[in-house]
């Protein structure tokens, strides 16, 4: 796609994001992550809104201690099987963003989306929320069809979650998925590279300081470059066909990159979307760059988007 000017909404958009002060939120000194989290959990939950119980089949079902919300948009046999594994930097449960793709993205596809929720900061670190995912995802798929296409999504730190998930199903022989589409992907918990201070500049969502704080909290002894929590650096052979949203306003647009590479490198096929000018999970925001996105998204999993071949990838721009 030629290159375009951003569009005005977007620029709203992101003016809106600033004016809220949601980044600023996130720009914590030591200690105010805890205070942070303390005031986040009397705030949200993982409540299924109702809205959505009234649009699709919703269940929600918790065993042994794992909880999985299933929407259902079709009761056709052969409809798309989804497992959307959210963000939220391991601090944040189901909110709204998340519950309004989840919507869109089976209502589009006349699909049926599972989710997990799993366990955050500070009671759970990255490898127990792992776990939860892992138990949850289990499960879901011995209840579907043998034959059914599945497709894991996930968006900036479920992306991490997730890429391990396609990784250690396929090394355990469960199938790979049919397409692994990970939004704004947050894979390396190394929180070193000085090139997120340069793209964090334009980001209205997320700040540095934000991520190096959850990352402290959140990896197992502090262990960026274990790759079953930084899983950039592990094998990304057989994890299914690879898809990659970023933008240029992303603060953690250098994690795209950097999987782009790796998967390059690795001769892992791969379709990279990128659109200048756009800021984290912007997919999930009804702007012209989004829905051009979520489009897209939706053509990879019909089966409608050009299959990645060899080094090749896509930029949309």
């Amino acid at each position: 796609m030629n290159s375009v000017e951003e569009s005005s909404r977007s620029r709203a958009v992101k003016w809106l994001l600033r004016l809220s002060g949601v980044k600023a939120l996130t720009e914590w000194t030591d200690g105010d992550i805890l205070s942070w989290i303390i005031k986040r959990q009397l705030v949200w939950d993982a409540t299924v809104p109702h809205w959505l119980t009234q649009r699709h089949e919703v269940s929600d079902m918790t065993e042994d201690g794992i909880r999985t919300v299933r929407i259902a948009a079709s009761k056709e046999s052969n409809k798309q099987y989804l497992y959307y594994v959210h963000g939220g930097g391991f601090l944040m449960e189901m909110y709204f963003l998340y519950w309004l793709f989840a919507d869109r993205i089976t209502s589009s596809l006349g699909a049926e989306l599972a989710l997990p929720i799993y366990p955050l900061l500070p009671e759970a670190n990255m490898e127990a929320g792992f776990q939860a995912v892992l138990a949850s995802y289990q499960r879901w798929y011995k209840t579907i069809p043998k034959e059914a296409k599945i497709h894991i999504i996930a968006d900036s730190s479920g992306c991490s979650l997730a890429l391990r998930l396609a990784q250690e199903t396929v090394a355990s022989g469960v199938p790979a998925p049919k397409n692994l589409i990970l939004i704004s992907p947050w894979v390396d918990m190394n929180v070193s590279d000085k090139r997120l201070d340069i793209y964090e500049q334009d980001d209205p969502f997320i700040s540095v300081e934000a991520l190096r704080e959850c990352a402290a909290m959140a990896v197992p002894n502090q262990d960026y470059d274990d790759p079953r929590y930084s899983p950039l650096y592990g094998n990304l052979s057989g994890i299914g066909r690879l898809s990659v949203f970023t933008g240029t306003a992303d603060t953690l647009y250098p994690n795209a990159l950097a999987l782009r590479n790796q998967a390059t490198l690795a001769h892992v096929p791969i379709n990279y979307y990128e659109h200048t000018g756009m800021f984290h999970i912007y997919p999930h925001f009804l702007v012209e760059e989004g829905r051009q996105a979520f489009v897209m998204i939706k053509k990879i999993i019909a089966g409608k988007a050009p299959d990645p071949r060899g080094r090749g990838f896509t930029i949309i721009r």
